[in-house]
């Protein structure tokens, strides 16, 4: 069984004044609005818990997380299955607390019996607020632009779009992060004192700020992510400016 989020149900006067104290000199409105943490080999239950809690709390909207990507490693289903994260989490958990998860990636890598799971949480969840968890499951950011393009050309070729008619905007909405309001992470953690991209939503992190910490998987924890945070609201982003 998954452990439990555990986010306790507050009277609102509480929960904001919880949500203003919780965590020391964390400021509301220097928080990034999507988060994407690289590990190299999955997160625990408990991890991915302690995580969607902390942004649930400060109202983080989306989280992206990245195991494993055709680039690096060929995972057969079996070893996909074992490195999926969001199927550690309890169904009922995500719904009390208003959770939304996606997949974004090659579905045919993943089980029958897995992918039936990963449907069924999408569904349930589609309509949840609170935040959204984005999991990449062999993903590559060149594969989403690559496919972004095959279907913009179709577009062209059946009229239903003009050559000149595309711009970041329109190509943005091919793209598989297409199903978050909020596509593009502020922020990118990568665990295990890696210190690359390795291809993921190349083109999404375009302006990102990066944040590398030399934690393995099972050693990123709560603290880890507070100090990620607090690294980046003291940061002055500049979106490719000077």
């Amino acid at each position: 069984m998954a452990p439990s989020i555990l986010i306790a149900e507050e009277e609102d006067s509480v929960a904001e004044l919880k949500y203003q104290t919780l965590y020391d000199g964390l400021q509301a409105e220097l928080l990034p609005t999507h988060v994407a943490i690289m590990f190299m080999d999955g997160a625990s239950g408990e991890q991915l818990n302690d995580i969607a809690r902390i942004c649930c709390e400060l109202r983080i909207k989306v989280l992206s997380i990245s195991t494993l990507s055709s680039a690096n490693v060929h995972r057969s289903k079996e070893e996909v299955d074992v490195t999926t994260n969001i199927t550690k989490l309890c169904l009922e958990d995500l719904e009390r607390n208003d959770i939304r998860v996606s997949v974004i990636g090659k579905r045919d890598s993943i089980s029958d019996s897995l992918l039936d799971i990963i449907n069924k949480m999408e569904e349930t969840t589609k309509n949840n607020k609170s935040l959204h968890i984005i999991e990449a499951i062999d993903y590559t950011g060149r594969g989403d632009i690559i496919q972004a393009c095959m279907v913009l050309a179709e577009k062209v070729k059946d009229g239903v779009i003009q050559p000149e008619d595309i711009d970041e905007n329109v190509f943005q909405q091919e793209l598989e992060t297409k199903c978050s309001e909020f596509p593009n992470p502020d922020l990118m953690i990568r665990t295990g004192g890696k210190y690359s991209i390795d291809n993921f939503m190349i083109w999404q992190m375009a302006y990102t700020e990066l944040y590398f910490v030399e934690n393995e998987d099972l050693e990123f924890n709560k603290t880890s992510f507070i100090e990620a945070l607090d690294s980046y609201q003291k940061r002055s982003r500049r979106f490719g400016g000077k």
